[in-house]
């Protein structure tokens, strides 16, 4: 992904991998995956922060349904008290971060939104950090389903999450570099010059 390609397919994502936003940057046109079945342990539903141990897996809940027949727009989230958890754990992840001030009040608001279906709260996160990074782009719903597409679309539906090397900054409790965290583990780092990152990366 090293020029700038017409456009990409990206699964929906709960504050998506750093490398999502490398690969928004780098294609004209978006589309997010909402017809495929829902696939579980991914980055749909589930995103990683850096903590005082080391990684956190933060996963908002859903109601539980026979997965492989569900479309991924149809999904509901479970309201069992999650996003007290997020919170929390954020907060202690994050709380001494450099930009925390300036960014965890908007999130939480967000976190805190009774949404019914996953894919509404991923694209209210993924409009806020766009417009907070100062990155806008054409984004839409894929309409039908395919399984392969054509080689001018970059298909990153099952790709970004095995992402490793990224280009390093400075970490709130990191000893050694992790790459391709949570996006809200660069803008809670290095605020304003996120977008410079995922620019140059």
């Amino acid at each position: 992904m090293n020029s700038i390609t017409s456009s990409a397919i990206l699964s929906t994502a709960y504050f998506p991998p750093i490398q999502y936003f490398q690969c928004l940057h780098r294609c004209h046109n978006i589309y997010i995956e909402s017809l495929e079945s829902y696939k579980r342990h991914s980055i749909r539903n589930r995103t990683l922060i850096l903590g005082a141990n080391g990684i956190i897996l933060l996963t908002v809940p859903i109601k539980r349904k026979s997965y492989s027949k569900i479309l991924i727009k149809d999904i509901k989230i479970a309201h069992n008290n999650w996003q007290k958890k997020h919170l929390n754990s954020i907060k202690s992840a994050y709380g001494s971060s450099p930009f925390f001030i300036h960014y965890f009040n908007e999130i939480e608001s967000i976190i805190n939104k009774k949404f019914t279906f996953l894919m509404d709260l991923n694209y209210e996160i993924l409009n806020y950090v766009l417009h907070e990074i100062s990155i806008q782009k054409n984004i839409n719903e894929t309409k039908v389903y395919l399984k392969k597409y054509p080689l001018n679309f970059l298909d990153q539906r099952e790709k970004i999450e095995k992402h490793t090397g990224s280009k390093k900054y400075q970490q709130v409790f990191s000893q050694k570099f992790i790459s391709n965290l949570s996006i809200i583990d660069l803008i809670f780092n290095v605020g304003p010059n996120a977008k410079e990152y995922i620019y140059a990366s």
